[in-house]
């Protein structure tokens, strides 16, 4: 049982009336037909692709040279150019690669296709390369959907955009503004507290002190509990940065950083 779809079937159809007409029957004629393989004849059966001038099989040589000869005609060519004679069996590869590729189990088209094994089956598993960069993209797609929202792939509004040329201009880091532009190096390895080219918002100040007590409070218990020198070094280090950013920011008549983007914007 080989399941086809409407255009086959039209095309199976339009081949039963030509064959029925040019005999003059209401029927498909049976014809002998010969197996070269078992060497033995076969019953007569009811063939649609039969000879032009009387009842009888067409040959596999006459099926082979028609192929090529439509191939030739189509301008059918390999990956690399050169010319493409389709055989029989490349119709049959075709059918089981299409069918895998689209989803279709193996084990059922083990069936349609008469084979013993599911091994045989996945010879024909070859993906095509467009196939191949469609199936990852939709399968990335998937994934950043399930993990970023449905949204995250819908067009950018106006607003949106300008403000990711904005942030293509100067990196807003929350509590800092950032002077290098979007893309270049960080010799601080984004580390701001303490970075020249950071601007810190006065309206982080609260926050900066907040951090500065916090960051005191962990030196002071550091330096109690005899921490190795490395770490409590590195505690005070952050502390000075903190330290800084505080007075920089209290320094500030206004708050620069916001001063800033609004100069990018106009």
């Amino acid at each position: 049982m080989i399941p086809i779809g409407d255009s086959l079937g039209k095309v199976l159809s339009e081949i039963i009336i030509h064959v029925k007409r040019f005999y003059g029957l209401d029927h498909v004629p049976p014809i002998d037909h010969f197996d070269f393989h078992q060497q033995q004849p076969l019953p007569r059966a009811p063939y649609l692709f039969q000879g032009r001038t009387r009842p009888h099989m067409i040959g596999r040589s006459t099926i082979r040279a028609g192929l090529v000869e439509l191939s030739r005609k189509a301008g059918a060519r390999r990956h690399d150019g050169s010319r493409l004679d389709i055989a029989p069996h490349d119709c049959r590869r075709v059918f089981a690669s299409e069918h895998l590729n689209n989803g279709t189990p193996p084990h059922v088209l083990r069936a349609l296709l008469g084979h013993e094994r599911l091994d045989t089956v996945m010879i024909y598993a070859k993906l095509y390369p467009g196939t191949l960069v469609e199936e990852y993209r939709r399968h990335v797609r998937g994934v950043y959907q399930t993990v970023h929202g449905p949204e995250v792939l819908k067009a950018p509004t106006a607003e949106e955009w300008t403000a990711l040329e904005r942030s293509c201009g100067l990196r807003d880091m929350g509590t800092h503004l950032c002077a290098l532009p979007a893309g270049d190096h960080c010799p601080k390895g984004l580390v701001c507290l303490g970075c020249v080219h950071a601007q810190p918002k006065k309206a982080a100040l609260p926050l900066f002190e907040k951090m500065r007590a916090n960051h005191a409070r962990e030196l002071a218990r550091a330096e109690a509990r005899h921490e190795p020198l490395g770490q409590i070094a590195s505690r005070r280090l952050e502390l000075a940065r903190l330290d800084q950013a505080v007075r920089r920011a209290n320094e500030l008549s206004v708050d620069v950083a916001q001063a800033m983007e609004v100069a990018l914007m106009t």
